[in-house]
């Protein structure tokens, strides 16, 4: 199904994980919503209408800070290590 469609399986994923928290995120704000209203203080409405920018701010920081090719472990050895091999995995 992904090799005849014109783009690749993980472009529906990513699309179907945006629209999931989306609809969590708008969820969670009408909720919260409702709190606020309830307590009626300026300090705790203010923040309750602030935390998705926020949260969408501390992920730009963080793609930022951690590239998604920065932490790819090498699988070849270093110049002067060997490669040695378990005698469990031998038959």
């Amino acid at each position: 199904m992904a090799s005849s469609s014109q783009y690749p399986f993980w472009t529906h994923d990513t699309v179907a994980a945006a629209v999931l928290a989306g609809v969590a995120t708008a969820s969670a704000q009408s909720r919260l919503d409702g709190w606020a209203a309830r307590l009626n203080l300026p300090t705790i409405t203010a923040l309750v209408h602030g935390w998705p920018m926020l949260l969408i701010l501390v992920g730009l920081i963080l793609l930022l800070v951690h590239p998604a090719g920065s932490h790819v472990a090498k699988a070849t050895p270093q110049a002067g290590e060997s490669r040695e091999i378990s005698n469990e995995f031998r038959a």
